[in-house]
């Protein structure tokens, strides 16, 4: 049975713990909370834990880590702690599971405000909006196909203006072609 140490960053906490099995049944039996909603299956990515150091020190990814999660580790430096066993000394980065180090303000509020109005004030608001909705806005485009200046027989002119060219074929082009090949 093979003990290693394990730091939690930034709290400089350090674990020890067996590498026969998983990061995540080690911290939850260390009572650390780690989120999971598959239980240990590869499936929903809850788990992810970041290496600060010794990345050499862990197993290697499994089909269904790399399936979840890509083949960028050496970018992302993140892995999943269901399927990570350690074999060495490693620093690992939990933060985003402990929930006292999540910072709630940037995140907005839990609960929304509701604002209650009296039914004499909708009425009112509804009355206001159905009066601007009647009057004629006096900006020129308002419904400007509808003008009485228009001339409906007079076509509208598209495009420019411009009439296409007509095609124009010979059939002494095309022999001067089937010459050429």
């Amino acid at each position: 049975m093979s003990d290693y140490k394990c730091t939690l960053w930034p709290s400089g906490e350090v674990l020890t713990i067996n590498g026969e099995e998983n990061l995540l049944t080690q911290f939850k039996k260390a009572g650390k909370k780690i989120k999971s909603s598959c239980g240990g299956c590869a499936s929903c990515g809850d788990c992810m834990i970041v290496v600060k150091s010794g990345e050499l020190n862990l197993t290697p990814q499994t089909f269904e880590e790399l399936r979840l999660l890509g083949n960028v580790f050496h970018i992302t430096k993140e892995r999943l702690s269901c399927q990570t066993k350690i074999t060495g000394d490693v620093t690992l980065d939990i933060t985003a599971h402990d929930r006292s180090t999540t910072n709630t303000q940037a995140s907005g509020p839990k609960s929304t405000t509701t604002i209650l109005k009296k039914r004499e004030e909708v009425v009112k608001a509804v009355r206001e909006n159905e009066e601007k909705n009647r009057e004629k806005p006096s900006d020129d485009w308002y419904r400007h196909w509808e003008n009485e200046g228009d001339d409906p027989s007079k076509p509208k002119k598209l495009g420019g203006g411009k009439k296409p060219k007509a095609f124009t074929y010979s059939e002494s082009e095309d022999s001067d072609k089937k010459d050429n090949d």
